[in-house]
């Protein structure tokens, strides 16, 4: 059964008064459990299509499905609270605020705080390897370390979706495959649905189903 579905998906943005089309027609299907690979060079439309799947943007035509609700049309506030339960964002800058610890990030975005949340962030940690730099700084991590308290921020809520837009853009080849690697552990082992965003063919290894995307459509 198709999880995600877009269709005709135009984005326009004007530049003086030349219109942009950054997606430009773009249709695809995603099922349950997969791992969406979307490649392209920069400025090639990739990040937005991801915007548009996350309800962070909305096209300017075109239809969006994710589990059998049509996000195109829904509020504002319904499409906020959709993304509270179903989505985790990763972004390449880690969006870390330096004044928290690695526990203090995550636990920022519940709106409780509780013996079972504080269980909850310690689990998150462990899922991605930092438990003993739980207490840390972002200062006193590496690239790498900040990228995996992001990724346990976004597993915080339990979402079913993850989507990650050039996770791996700040980090050194070896650190990004490490990270690419949680990511596909993520889909395997816990079956969440994970959408990459990334400019490296190395990344299609890992994903159930590739897209490149070259001048707003899928080459």
């Amino acid at each position: 059964m198709t999880f995600i579905k877009a269709r005709n998906l135009l984005k326009q943005y004007r530049q003086g008064a030349k219109t942009i089309n950054a997606v430009d027609g773009i249709n695809l299907n995603m099922n349950k459990g997969e791992f969406l690979a979307i490649i392209g060079p920069s400025g090639s439309g990739k990040s937005t299509l991801l915007q548009l799947i996350g309800g962070l943007d909305r096209p300017t035509k075109g239809t969006i499905e994710i589990d059998d609700i049509e996000i195109t049309k829904i509020s504002d506030a319904k499409l906020t609270t959709l993304r509270r339960d179903k989505m985790g964002f990763i972004f390449q800058n880690f969006n870390l605020i330096p004044t928290l610890t690695a526990a203090q990030n995550i636990e920022a975005v519940i709106a409780k705080r509780s013996k079972s949340d504080r269980k909850k962030v310690k689990e998150v940690l462990k899922q991605v390897g930092l438990e003993e730099r739980a207490n840390h700084l972002p200062s006193l991590l590496s690239g790498g370390e900040q990228q995996r308290v992001a990724i346990a921020r976004a597993l915080i809520n339990e979402p079913e979706i993850i989507l990650a837009d050039e996770p791996t853009g700040n980090l050194d080849s070896k650190t990004g495959e490490s990270i690419i690697q949680i990511l596909h552990n993520l889909n395997k082992r816990n079956k969440k649905t994970v959408i990459l965003v990334s400019h490296s063919d190395y990344v299609k290894k890992y994903a159930d189903q590739t897209i490149e995307i070259k001048d707003g459509k899928i080459t």
